[in-house]
């Protein structure tokens, strides 16, 4: 299980570019000014904003499959645990010194902490599937286990009003069991609030067969790095083949990010294994390296959660600072119109922000890892 590998450029380029097209998403200037395709469905549906964060921790697991191949296997496990609870601390720190642009107050106010997010799933889902990666091995065992959390969650969902947009959903109702309601994402439905977080406890359960997808891929690879044009071959048909099971599914269990029904789950890992295809034909097959466009990327792809957990705090301080009466980033909007364009030159200037901090350590070759 230890051997040396080339690094694939393809890697760092899609985890680059959904790093980046995080921060596009998540940084639109109010729902009411933005284009639709950067806004996340309410319930259900999928949008192109709803296939970013999935296309990300699809490829977190290939690149922690291609990791965890180079050690042994007890050192992976220590590995995987310790970095799995860096990235959840670091979720939780990252909200609590957001708040902090606020005033100082803010920062006492402990008991309206949110303790979920992106940064939580992802260093839960991380930990949880490297251990189960490591404990039964890329096989059927671990295809089977896929299938099993998968069938375990759907069925919760059936049995305790699992697909109802309200606080009687059972995801919910554990969250506000384990965590409470006011550590919780409030969100909006119509003119009022409901507690419903979309990184709830339960919805982790298909984030790890999410994130085990990615490593069975990311073996795939491994085994087939002598031949990439049959890798490319099997990740493609890998990739349509997830897809069509989750527009298939769709119609019974619907196709729902907020969910991360297992509908979701092939669906947006077949798109994110087929954008890796593509991206492996063109980056390491023919050679196509347009530095304008790959290098910045791979600013991003070699320092991703770094880079986003800036753009939050860049974020949530600019959000304070006021030119006359007036919000910079709705300032800075009305500069290009303030529609949908001005909203989205704002996201974009945060990215840029972003990457002109990224490059000089990209270029000393310095990776920050949490």
């Amino acid at each position: 299980m230890t051997q040396p590998h080339k690094r694939l450029l393809s890697l760092d380029v899609m985890r680059g570019l959904t790093i980046a097209l995080m921060i596009v998403v998540n940084n639109q200037v109010g729902s009411g000014r933005m284009f639709p395709f950067l806004n996340h469905v309410l319930w259900d549906g999928l949008s192109f904003a709803d296939l970013v964060f999935p296309s990300f921790m699809f490829i977190m697991g290939v690149s922690a499959a291609m990791s965890i191949s180079k050690q042994q296997p007890d050192k992976a496990a220590k590995k995987a645990i310790i970095r799995g609870i860096k990235i959840i601390i670091a979720g939780i720190l990252l909200t609590w010194i957001g708040r902090g642009f606020q005033g100082v107050e803010k920062l006492l106010e402990f008991e309206t902490l949110r303790y979920t997010g992106v940064l939580v799933r992802l260093g839960i889902c991380y930990m949880m599937a490297s251990l189960l990666y490591i404990a039964l091995g890329p096989g059927k065992r671990l295809a089977g286990c896929i299938v099993l959390i998968l069938l375990t969650y759907l069925i919760i969902l059936l049995l305790f009003n699992g697909f109802e947009l309200s606080e009687n959903n059972v995801i919910s109702v554990i969250d506000r069991a384990v965590i409470g309601p006011d550590h919780m994402y409030h969100k909006r439905v119509g003119d009022t609030r409901i507690c419903f977080d979309p990184e709830g406890l339960l919805s982790n359960l298909p984030g790890i067969a999410h994130v085990l997808i990615g490593m069975l891929c990311g073996n795939l690879i491994l085994k087939g790095k002598s031949d990439l044009w049959k890798t490319v071959a099997k990740l493609s048909l890998a990739g349509g083949a997830m897809i069509m099971v989750g527009f298939f599914l769709n119609p019974m269990i619907p196709i729902n990010k907020n969910l991360w029904t297992p509908s979701f789950v092939f669906a947006t890992c077949g798109g994110a294994a087929s954008l890796l295809a593509l991206l492996l034909w063109m980056l390491d097959i023919k050679k196509f390296k347009s530095r304008p466009l790959t290098e910045p990327m791979c600013v991003f792809g070699t320092n991703p959660l770094v880079l986003y957990c800036l753009s939050y705090l860049l974020e949530e301080g600019i959000r304070e600072v006021m030119i006359g009466e007036t919000p910079f980033p709705t300032w800075f909007s009305c500069l290009f119109g303030g529609n949908e364009i001005g909203s989205l030159c704002y996201s974009l200037f945060l990215v840029a922000v972003c990457l002109a901090t990224g490059y000089p350590l990209y270029r000393k070759h310095i990776i920050i890892k949490l």
